[in-house]
């Protein structure tokens, strides 16, 4: 029987730890906010992404170039795109998406960009890269996407 209490004594005095908040937070909350902060930025960029390239590579089929701002591509001002963690998604003036996100994602100002790559356009459509100056962990988000210090 006292092997079942020293595990029971064991548990209930880590419990708390678990439910910690402030600085002294376990690595298991920290595993929890980043899992929630992961799943609000997948959601956001899923759903703006997909019309957004779409609209981008339509516009380079149809015009033979790159549109170089939202309105061009036909899309909804940046602003439109807001999400439960994305702040705006904009088109640049190099074809590229860049997202912008809240201090919900875990970076304030976090930015993701897909950037066009057209070197086989015609053939196999606009295919695209992704990159992340402010999120260091952004592969275990989005697993094609790569951080690129800057």
């Amino acid at each position: 029987m006292k092997p079942v209490i020293t595990v029971l004594s064991c548990l209930l005095a880590v419990a708390p730890a678990c439910f910690a908040s402030g600085p002294d937070r376990t690595p298991l909350d920290r595993t929890v906010e980043f899992d929630r902060q992961r799943a609000l930025i997948v959601e956001d960029f899923a759903k703006a992404t997909g019309s957004m390239k779409v609209a981008v590579a339509e516009y380079y089929m149809s015009m033979g170039k790159l549109p170089s701002s939202n309105k061009q591509a036909g899309l909804a001002e940046p602003g439109d795109f807001r999400g439960r963690t994305l702040k705006s998604a904009t088109i640049r003036t190099d074809g590229s998406i860049e997202l912008v996100f809240d201090a919900n994602s875990g970076v304030d100002g976090g930015r993701i960009r897909l950037i066009p790559d057209l070197a086989h356009a015609n053939a196999m459509g606009v295919q695209w890269r992704c990159e992340s100056p402010d999120f260091a962990l952004v592969r275990r988000i989005i697993p094609t996407c790569d951080f690129v210090r800057r």
